[in-house]
């Protein structure tokens, strides 16, 4: 067996190593700077140390400021912003931002009216056993042909395999009452 020592590696690979471990702390500050300023109500601050983790891909921090686009709080209210980071955390497993995004399509808010996107997106919300989704999902089955629920029962299959069984372990518990949900 051969024992690599650090100077027989290539630079880039060492790089490759270490680059994670150098973000992970990096996010956590940026995170607990963005907890704090939401605490001490400097949404404005709050935003602003978010916004990069979101857009570096932290699943915590893309609902965040999705809701925060929604709701208008530290930005400007901007649905379509709302429906865009929504999705980006949604497309993770986040379930609450599936949650959200079904209510943003049965509304109309930021995307047009779909009842047959927002029954799928409840759908997903709704594989962690929260009920509310799911009595959400099945009120909008009336609203929906039988030829439109049966693709929506297959768009949802499709989404599982690639916005929920990959992120499965990681999912988070479904929380508080979210912006937009009732």
């Amino acid at each position: 067996m051969r024992i690599f020592s650090l100077p027989s590696l290539r630079p880039a690979a060492i790089l490759c190593c270490l680059i994670p471990c150098c973000l992970a702390p990096l996010a956590m500050a940026g995170e607990a700077e963005g907890q704090r300023a939401m605490l001490k109500g400097q949404l404005e601050q709050a935003f602003a140390a978010w916004k990069p983790l979101a857009e570096k891909g932290l699943v915590r921090a893309q609902e965040t400021i999705a809701v925060m686009y929604h709701a208008g709080q530290g930005v400007a209210q901007d649905y379509t912003q709302a429906v865009h980071w929504y999705r980006r955390a949604a497309e993770k497993g986040d379930r609450a931002a599936q949650a959200n995004l079904g209510v943003m399509y049965a509304k109309g808010v930021g995307v047009e009216e779909d009842p047959l996107q927002a029954w799928v997106w409840y759908d997903l919300a709704a594989t962690g056993g929260e009920q509310r989704h799911a009595r959400k999902r099945d009120e909008l089955s009336s609203r929906l042909s039988a030829a439109q629920l049966a693709q929506a029962r297959r768009l949802s299959r499709e989404y599982a395999a690639k916005f929920v069984a990959p992120f499965a372990s990681s999912r988070k518990p479904q929380g508080a009452n979210k912006a937009g949900q009732g």
